[in-house]
């Protein structure tokens, strides 16, 4: 489930930019992202939505249009205000509430309602997906940073013998945090995807870490709300794979098996057909694997 839209969702159009008039000279503009609402803009440009509303000429605050361009009112912070607010998305955990992850993140609740268009802040779900601005907290261990330099523990004798790789754990713990499936499993997985390398590609044209499918990468762009993810680069490949795990595990109900051969498999033919003969194996590897990772 995604709490990212407002109830009016991207319909309705904006006039633009160069037609409105009396538009504050000082004023700077941005576009509007997929999934972002008006809350979400006013937020990372530190104003508010009235403001955007009345610099826009926006009769409904809830109907803004993807790619459009927005004033945003002199004086409320611009693009300055844009570049120190870090956006974040997180995965709400099962027990989290709005209270905790603003602790947890160094923001407020109304910040978070704001930001993610929430109408109930007492019921948020287990699985969804939040906006959350500033500092996102380390993986384990501490910063990425102090993560690199202890990397290698925890990880089988076949990934210590490729450097190169064993510099991804940081980038595997960090993602596994964000999405909250096991750093462990999505290692081996990943292990037994392509042997940690960035460039394999499969006769599918499956590409990297984790071996995504051309489809399966325009998928996620679109939950994940990021159309420049490339699968290419090894932080956006875990990063999409962690997400695609992490969806398999609640729709499989927590079945790591079932959630494992859906992403080979694909969960609707899982679902249908059950588990090829190919796809047991597959799963039964990376299942004896799981010990040997951190």
């Amino acid at each position: 489930m995604w709490v990212l839209c407002s109830a009016g969702g991207l319909l309705g159009s904006l006039v633009p930019v160069a037609m409105l008039a009396g538009a504050p000279a000082a004023a700077v503009s941005v576009q509007v992202g997929p999934g972002q609402t008006l809350s979400q803009i006013a937020v990372n440009n530190g104003t508010t939505v009235s403001a955007l509303a009345a610099a826009n000429g926006i009769a409904d605050p809830n109907l803004v249009l993807a790619g459009a361009t927005l004033l945003i009112p002199a004086g409320s912070g611009g693009t300055a205000a844009a570049a120190s607010t870090q956006t974040t998305t997180i995965v709400v955990a099962a027990g989290d509430n709005l209270t905790g992850i603003a602790a947890r993140y160094g923001t407020t609740v109304a910040e978070l309602v704001a930001l993610n268009g929430i109408t109930d802040p007492n019921n948020i779900e287990a699985g969804s997906r939040l906006l959350v601005g500033g500092p996102v907290p380390a993986p384990a261990g501490g910063t990425v940073t102090e993560a690199a330099a202890s990397t290698g523990a925890g990880l089988p004798a076949q990934v210590l013998a490729h450097p190169d790789r064993v510099q991804l754990q940081p980038v595997f713990q960090q993602w596994a945090g964000t999405f909250g499936v096991p750093v462990s499993l999505l290692e081996a997985m990943c292990w037994w995807e392509s042997g940690w390398q960035s460039g394999v590609v499969s006769s599918t044209g499956a590409v990297g870490i984790g071996q995504l499918e051309p489809y399966t990468v325009s998928s996620l762009r679109i939950s994940l709300g990021d159309p420049t993810l490339d699968p290419t680069i090894p932080s956006n490949n875990i990063e999409m794979s962690a997400a695609l795990l992490h969806d398999l595990l609640v729709q499989s109900g927590g079945s790591e098996s079932v959630a494992l051969a859906s992403y080979y498999q694909g969960f609707t033919s899982v679902s249908q057909s059950g588990m090829f003969a190919s796809t047991t194996q597959y799963v039964q590897g990376i299942l004896s694997s799981v010990a040997g990772f951190s």
